[in-house]
């Protein structure tokens, strides 16, 4: 079944690239500032159709989550409308994330029932205080990960290490095992077309993963309260810390907070990679930088797999990453200025 799934899906996108480069539909124009390190092959922001076309099969024809779907679908579209150049504001958008969010974690009854302090812990047994906590996490993921998703490979291999960990380490636990071996292909195979230049994930895809990965690993954490918050949290610290990172800096230097630039770990990694090893492939370039950065955050995540029970050794973990996040960070600025 899988097998027959992963050519079915496979022939699909084939056919939706050629049909974009066919008729020149969807190309990411890469007229902004911080995509001048992308490859010069014509791209296509479709990695968010094949994403919501998996999704509205599974939660239509297997799992028939409505409801879920809808919330998928809404987000999505703030992003294609975003790729299509149809909202050009970055508040609006955040504006209709924001809304949207609260609404569908109401309606949903999403929670994050325990973070092990016990005082945050009362607090959030009020609903109001849940929803805007939920809503301001998932808020942070769904453009963290955007932000991200300017290097080929980058976002999609970060999610590809999560859903495998989750397969290889989680199976006795509490989850919907099918859907992760159908999310692995899918990734797989976007993968496979995104480190051939061809597609981006684009805003309406990076929206629709990580909402979805978001979503998931709450609903996996509450339906296994044995194992600690924390390693949530440690799967999902590179994009939400690169996102707090970048408008903090941003702040300091009295510059808009979400107005892109070109100064995130992975642009900075980039150019050094660039400078130095004058590779003169972009994509191969791309393959290099994604592959380091997230063999270093596999690495966490495995050491962390070993003390899912131990909040205290998470913690350790999640502030050493942060710390050597800065600490490349600004080694990295040094060499490319």
């Amino acid at each position: 079944m899988f097998i027959n799934f992963l050519i079915i899906y496979f022939v699909f996108s084939l056919v939706l690239v050629g049909i974009c480069k066919q008729y020149n539909l969807l190309v990411d124009n890469k007229i902004e500032k911080h995509k001048k390190y992308s490859s010069t092959l014509k791209s296509y922001s479709i990695g968010g159709i094949l994403l919501i076309l998996f999704f509205s099969y599974y939660f239509i024809f297997i799992s028939e989550n409505y409801s879920l779907l809808f919330f998928l679908i809404s987000i999505f579209s703030i992003g294609l409308f975003s790729d299509l150049r149809k909202i050009h504001s970055v508040s609006a958008r955040f504006f209709l994330q924001i809304i949207l969010i609260a609404f569908f974690i109401y309606l949903l009854k999403t929670q994050i029932i325990s973070t092990k302090v016990i005082f945050f812990d009362q607090l959030l047994q009020n609903n109001f205080v849940n929803i805007f906590f939920v809503t301001f996490c998932i808020t942070i993921l769904i453009n963290g990960v955007n932000f991200i998703d300017g290097l080929n490979g980058l976002a999609i291999k970060y999610h590809l290490i999560i859903y495998l960990v989750m397969m290889l380490f989680f199976s006795e636990f509490v989850f919907e095992t099918q859907l992760i071996n159908y999310i692995v292909i899918v990734l797989f195979i976007l993968l496979i077309f995104n480190l051939s230049g061809y597609l981006y994930l684009g805003d309406s895809g990076s929206y629709l993963l990580s909402l979805f990965t978001g979503i998931f690993l709450i609903e996996f954490s509450n339906a296994n309260p044995a194992i600690s918050p924390y390693f949530i949290i440690v799967l999902l610290w590179y994009p939400c810390f690169e996102l707090l990172f970048s408008m903090i800096r941003r702040f300091l230097k009295k510059k808009e907070t979400y107005k892109p630039d070109t100064e995130h770990l992975h642009q900075l990694f980039y150019k050094l990679i660039s400078k130095n090893l004058k590779i003169k492939n972009k994509l191969a370039e791309h393959i290099i930088v994604s592959l380091g950065i997230n063999l270093y955050n596999l690495f966490t995540i495995l050491i962390s797999v070993n003390f899912i029970y131990n909040s205290e050794v998470l913690i350790l973990i999640l502030f050493s990453n942060i710390f050597f996040y800065i600490s490349i960070f600004y080694f990295l600025k040094r060499k490319n200025y």
